[in-house]
C-alpha cells in the first residue's frame, strides 16, 4: 500500500476472504518429527499408509534438497520427479506436462519454481521443509483444495522449526483448524527474524538413507578420480610443451 500510495491517487485495497487464512476446503495437518533424520522415514510411512493421495506436490527449501529427495523416492519405485533451477526450460516443461497427465504422481519443487505455475487437481501438498512465513505457507497449500474440491496439506516440523511454528499455527486457526493451546502460546518471531529466515532458511541435514561412512567413501573416491584426471592433464600439457 505504501508503494501504491506514492504513485496513485486515493488507492483502495480490495481482498476476498481473510488474507491470513487458507481455503477451508483444505484439511491442514501438522506432523511432528523430532529431528531432521526422521523426515524421510515419516514420509515413506505416510505413503505406505495411503495418507498421501496423488497427484501430490512436495515442497523443499532448495534445489539441492529437491535432487536428494527425488533420488530417494525414485529408489522406492515411486513415480516422482523434481523441478529446480538446474534443469533446462524444456525439462521443466516436460516434467510439468507429465505431472498434469498423471504420469508423475509426486512432484518435488521449491517455492521459486512453483510460483507462476498453475496446477489443477492437486490432491495433497506436503511441506517436507517447514515454510518460513505465513505467506509462503498459504501459497504452498493453496495449490490444493481448488474449485470446490477437497484437499489435504501435511506439514512436517521438527524441534528446529519451533521458532517459525507460531506463524503457521495462526494461519491454521484463522482457517478454522483446531490447534493445541501450547502452540498458540509460542512466542512469535520479530519482523526482522522473519525476513532473515526467508532469505536464509535453516541449514538441514542431507536427505539420504546412506550411512555417513558410505558417503565419505564415495566422496573420497570421487576426489581420487578428479586428482588422477588433473595429474593426467598436467602430464599431457607438460609433454606438449616439451615437444614444442
Amino acid at each position: 500500500m505504501d508503494l501504491a500510495g506514492s504513485i496513485l491517487t486515493n488507492p483502495v485495497r480490495i481482498s476476498i476472504g481473510d488474507t491470513n487464512a487458507a481455503n477451508q476446503d483444505i484439511k491442514q495437518m501438522l506432523l511432528f518429527i523430532t529431528h531432521e533424520d526422521g523426515k524421510l522415514f515419516s514420509l515413506r510411512q505416510l505413503i505406505q499408509d495411503g495418507k498421501v493421495k496423488p497427484p501430490t506436490l512436495i515442497f523443499v527449501q532448495s534445489k539441492e534438497r529437491a535432487k536428494q529427495l527425488f533420488g530417494e523416492l525414485v529408489y522406492d519405485g515411486i513415480y516422482a520427479d523434481a523441478i529446480h533451477a538446474d534443469r533446462t526450460r524444456q525439462q521443466r516443461d516436460n516434467c510439468i506436462e507429465a505431472f498434469r497427465a498423471g504420469k508423475i504422481w509426486m512432484l518435488i519443487c521449491t517455492d521459486l519454481m512453483a510460483r507462476g505455475v498453475d496446477f489443477k487437481g492437486v490432491e495433497t501438498v506436503i511441506n517436507y521443509d517447514f515454510p518460513q512465513s505465513a505467506s509462503t505457507y498459504i501459497h504452498r497449500i493453496g495449490r490444493t483444495g481448488r474449485a470446490g474440491r477437497q484437499g489435504t496439506a501435511i506439514t512436517l516440523f521438527s524441534i528446529d522449526d519451533f521458532e517459525a511454528l507460531r506463524s503457521i499455527v495462526g494461519v491454521m486457526r484463522q482457517s478454522g483448524c483446531e490447534v493445541p493451546d501450547w502452540m498458540l502460546r509460542l512466542k512469535p518471531r520479530s519482523k526482522k527474524a522473519k525476513r532473515m529466515a526467508e532469505w536464509r532458511p535453516p541449514k538441514r541435514k542431507i536427505i539420504t538413507t546412506r550411512p555417513g561412512w558410505d558417503r565419505a567413501r564415495t566422496h573420497k573416491k570421487k576426489q581420487m578420480i578428479e586428482a588422477s584426471k588433473r595429474k593426467k592433464a598436467e602430464s599431457t600439457n607438460a609433454g606438449n610443451e616439451g615437444g614444442e
